[in-house]
């Protein structure tokens, strides 16, 4: 059986970098783990490259995989390297530059329906011809084991005797966020105690909707102009994680700070990350956790933050350069 720690994944193992002006800005060291250096683009190449190996054991021929974009690279990516065929199901949100990018890997691309669940509905149903293999995009055991790798490479990453008292992460469906938690908690790692902000923009704001409810909330539609985290409803899994890792904390910012983010990412570190990346960063470019110290959630001064930087696919100047003047970004 495959096994993650034999050295055969299909991810690489991602820099983390100290980042001197967010470092500066926290008065502590603030650690990038740098996801958009994968070979998808993403730090989806671990779960789904993961979940992929696993089924080419059990003699998979095609994956079938819905995907805002970023999920759909991973799969292609895995496809390619181990010699199966993909399809993918993209919903019409999805930039023209990403499909053109799945089709380049080879990649069979269907577009289908206004936002992801839609696309998602038509890749369960594909996934049942003969010699099939439904690879969802975050939903999944196998992924989240896939996912919670990169903890196991921070861990070690870090300078001796050194740990976290912050994990900033983006959630979309939730994929990253259970992976990160599940490696927080690996007996080696334990970091059971650390606080995890999870961010999301207003408009794809489906974690926050079912942490304020206490169970899974659908989203009417996907308004945000950060895709990528396009799923109506989270995995139930990521709320489950609120009860055995009660310090996660959900927060909701405006796809211009998200943007705001992403531009000061790309002068301060020179890599571009799409809107979806940037609710992660936006948590330290802006204000936003200021609200959670005053009430004594998060410490009043840090002394180590990590930031996950999930990177994306749908992402280029000219796209950075639009929404900088869409959104009023200097």
């Amino acid at each position: 059986m495959f096994d993650l720690k034999s050295g055969m994944a299909l991810h690489i193992e991602t820099p983390l970098i100290l980042s001197d002006p967010l470092s500066k800005r926290w008065s502590c060291p603030v650690y990038l783990k740098l996801e958009n250096l994968q070979n998808s683009g993403t730090f989806k190449i671990r779960g789904l490259g993961h979940l992929c190996q696993k089924a080419v054991e059990t003699g998979c021929q095609r994956f079938v995989c819905s995907s805002g974009g970023n999920a759909g690279m991973a799969a292609a990516w895995a496809a390619r390297e181990l010699k199966r065929d993909v399809t993918i199901i993209v919903p019409q949100t999805t930039p023209v530059l990403v499909r053109e990018k799945l089709q380049w890997m080879g990649a069979e691309v269907v577009v289908h329906g206004a936002e992801w669940n839609a696309a998602d509905t038509l890749a369960r149903k594909k996934a049942q011809e003969p010699g099939c293999q439904y690879i969802p995009p975050f939903d999944h055991p196998d992924i989240w084991e896939g996912h919670s790798s990169m903890m196991d490479e921070i861990h070690r990453q870090l300078p001796a005797g050194m740990r976290p008292d912050l994990v900033s992460v983006a959630v979309g469906g939730g994929g990253l966020l259970c992976g990160v938690l599940k490696g927080m908690h690996h007996a080696h790692v334990g970091w059971e105690d650390v606080p995890v902000v999870a961010l999301e923009t207003q408009g794809a704001h489906s974690f926050a909707a079912a942490v304020q409810s206490g169970e899974l909330v659908t989203l009417e539609a996907i308004t945000s102009v950060a895709s990528c985290l396009g799923s109506k409803v989270v995995c139930q899994e990521s709320l489950d994680w609120c009860k055995r890792h009660p310090n996660i904390h959900s927060v909701v910012v405006q796809d211009k700070e998200a943007i705001e983010a992403c531009a000061r990412f790309a002068d301060d570190h020179r890599m571009l990350v799409e809107p979806a990346c940037g609710a992660a960063l936006s948590g330290l470019y802006g204000n936003c956790l200021k609200p959670l110290q005053d009430d004594a959630r998060l410490p009043k001064q840090f002394s180590c933050i990590v930031v996950i930087v999930c990177g994306g696919n749908a992402i280029s100047t000219k796209l950075l350069e639009d929404w900088k003047v869409r959104f009023g970004v200097e």
